[in-house]
């Protein structure tokens, strides 16, 4: 007789189209359970038709074998297309989670709160669009509580859970931003009672927040203990069949809130179970969604789940740095920054830029002045890295307003030496603005957009610090005048750490402008408007060969332990132009060059560790390496990313648009700017 499988995979529940739908995604062929294993997707073997579940009583269903414990790890290819597309299960298990010791820790840390917090009971929405709430004890047993937003009032071994769960919606947001979901969280402890409490089938739509609706459920369970006597599985419905559950120690469940039904079965223990629920807007026409009843309570079917269009996602300056934000890009100007001041000519400015051979560098200058409230008080410092054959007969046209200091593009070793080289030529002006000398203009649509002096000195003035630094990744251009007219700000955010253990970090677009600058964890190279103090205070070191990468949080690690803090302009000043295909790219051929660049790399390395004590281009002494790690969300030793540093850090709730998200993270080496 043949024997039964002992484990299945979530790739066995799919149909031969869904399954070559699949692999036509991914590009490769994928390996059924009945051959091995998957290492992350797995799925009970307890998939029932009518008819075996008559026979359950009889010949009860074999269970998975325990997986071995592992550190959680990112979702996978084949999970994200799950969870994405409407026509699939649009769920997935990962088993084994945290490990025993940790997920015995988040059920002790849960029924210590249980002791300290009164419990209510759970409550279902009822009426069109579940808009209506009503505890009714037939369809819904448990009792539950809602955790705190504040993660100080929330116990450690809850917050080391919730840090790994973010994880891995991160990695969703990242591979899907169609779905639109946000970083608004929020997140419960539930118990079912041991008297055959259940919740009936339903979806999980109901939001309590006006303008928002669950995206993604994570499931997490509490029951170290569990038998299959017990009841109590999660039952989610697939058509005619269903897979069930376990609610097993340490095991977590996600899925689609909008279209995935589901049902807690009648249980004769108490279970126990965390759920954070991931919200996106109520009107994404992009999210999949099954049609609520009216009565959940007696629900028995739904309407089946819509197939929802593959979303145009608009790239923004994306992670090859080749393509910039297409987001209305119509020829014609932004409309002026908005000021309440006047212009004083006494308010100088000082405009610090490195230029490698670029032909964007003339309408840069061009545009910085014709741009500017009161130009006359505009004076650039311009670092002309060129061959002898470039053109550079444009600066002279400028007088003194342009103070040039030329080298050689031989001679060049990177952006931290030009940046060096170009802060020379400040004499005492009272602001300084460092960008990129592709910064465009054309006759009828305009990179920087006009009253930007005027409008920068106000909002510094407006930013809640004694040492303020206005930074950001400005959205991108493309040539030959494709100017967005979109105002909107980004937000700079982190994003990974790459090979050299360097943070990288990444802009956002956010959905709306704030009324005030934004506190912002990070700062950007290209863009950064300050007191021009700065320059005697934090300069940069040219001894920073060939560093592309590691030059902006090494530069923001300084200046903050320098007492500055960051601070993003509430609207878009500048458009920028991130694509390199109309200029040579900085190459160094000389055999000590991968020498310096490592050398440079180290030097940074040492510096985020606490270690260079340089007072010149060292830390500062008004606040530690450790509080900076801190306030970023990082670490630099374990390379772990706090969740809110992804999202901005911010104390309050803030909206991005994902689909136009800026994902400023260069996956190859930067020229010399």
């Amino acid at each position: 007789m043949p024997q039964k499988k002992s484990a299945a995979s979530l790739l066995d529940a799919l149909s031969p189209q869904l399954l070559s739908l699949v692999e036509a995604s991914l590009g490769q062929s994928l390996v059924k359970a009945t051959d091995a294993a998957p290492p992350s997707i797995s799925v009970p073997s307890s998939a029932k038709t009518d008819a075996s579940k008559a026979e359950e009583t009889s010949s009860p269903p074999l269970q998975p074998p325990p997986a071995v414990p592992r550190r959680p790890t990112g979702l996978n290819h084949s999970e994200v297309f799950v969870l994405r597309e409407s026509s699939s299960p649009g769920f997935i298990v990962r088993e084994d989670f945290l490990g025993d010791a940790p997920a015995m820790a988040v059920r002790d840390a849960c029924l210590r709160l249980q002791q300290m917090h009164e419990m209510r009971d759970a409550e279902v929405g009822m009426g069109k669009g579940g808009d209506v709430t009503s505890h009714v004890a037939h369809a819904r047993g448990d009792q539950l509580m809602w955790l705190s937003h504040d993660e100080s009032q929330v116990p450690p071994p809850i917050q080391h859970l919730m840090k790994h769960i973010e994880r891995l919606v991160h990695g969703l947001v990242k591979a899907a931003p169609e779905l639109g979901i946000r970083n608004i969280r929020s997140t419960q402890f539930a118990i079912f009672p041991g008297n055959n409490t259940r919740f009936v089938k339903h979806v999980d739509t109901y939001s309590h927040r006006p303008g928002l609706r669950r995206c993604i459920t994570c499931l997490y369970y509490l029951n170290p203990h569990w038998d299959l006597s017990h009841g109590g599985q999660l039952r989610v419905h697939l058509g005619e069949s269903s897979w069930d559950v376990p609610p097993r120690l340490d095991t977590l469940l996600l899925f689609r809130s909008t279209d995935v039904e589901h049902e807690v079965l009648p249980t004769t223990v108490d279970r126990l179970a965390l759920t954070t629920w991931f919200y996106c807007n109520a009107d994404d026409a992009n999210i999949p969604h099954t049609t609520r009843t009216a009565n959940p309570a007696s629900a028995t079917a739904a309407a089946a789940p819509k197939t929802f269009p593959r979303a145009s996602r608009p790239p923004c300056i994306r992670s090859d740095d080749s393509q910039p934000l297409d987001v209305d890009m119509a020829p014609r100007r932004a409309p002026p920054l908005p000021t309440s001041i006047s212009p004083s000519p006494d308010d100088t400015i000082f405009v610090s830029i490195p230029s490698f051979r670029d032909s964007e560098c003339a309408p840069t200058l061009q545009h910085l002045f014709a741009t500017a409230a009161c130009p006359a008080r505009v004076v650039v410092g311009l670092c002309l890295q060129h061959a002898d054959d470039d053109d550079t007969a444009f600066v002279d046209k400028y007088g003194a307003q342009v103070r040039v200091t030329r080298m050689h593009h031989t001679d060049a070793t990177g952006p931290c030496l030009a940046r060096h080289a170009a802060q020379q030529l400040w004499r005492g002006e009272r602001y300084h603005l460092q960008i990129d000398s592709h910064m465009r203009y054309e006759s009828l649509v305009r990179s920087f957009r006009p009253h930007w002096d005027a409008y920068l000195v106000e909002q510094l003035h407006r930013c809640d610090a004694t040492k303020p630094i206005l930074t950001t990744y400005p959205m991108g251009y493309h040539l030959p005048n494709q100017i967005p007219s979109d105002t909107r700000p980004t937000l700079l955010c982190a994003s990974h750490f790459d090979t050299h253990g360097l943070l990288r970090q990444t802009g956002k677009v956010l959905k709306v402008s704030p009324p005030r600058p934004l506190p912002c964890s990070f700062w950007a190279a290209g863009f950064a408007f300050s007191e021009a103090t700065v320059i005697q205070h934090v300069p940069y070191d040219p001894s920073l060969s060939h560093l592309f990468f590691g030059e902006e949080n090494s530069m923001a690690a300084r200046l903050w332990t320098h007492g500055y803090d960051f601070f993003a302009p509430p609207e878009a000043v500048v458009y920028h132009l991130w694509s390199r295909a109309h200029r040579p790219v900085f190459q160094d051929t000389r055999p000590t060059a991968e020498k310096e660049k490592a050398a440079s790399l180290a030097r940074v390395q040492r510096l985020l560790a606490g270690q260079d004590d340089n007072p010149t281009t060292g830390l500062g002494q008004e606040r530690s390496i450790r509080a900076f790690e801190a306030m970023q969300g990082v670490c630099f030793a374990t390379q772990d990313i706090d969740w809110t540093s992804m999202w901005g850090r911010t104390h309050a709730p803030i909206e991005f648009d994902l689909a136009a998200s800026s994902a400023v993270t260069f996956t190859d080496e930067k020229t010399s700017r």
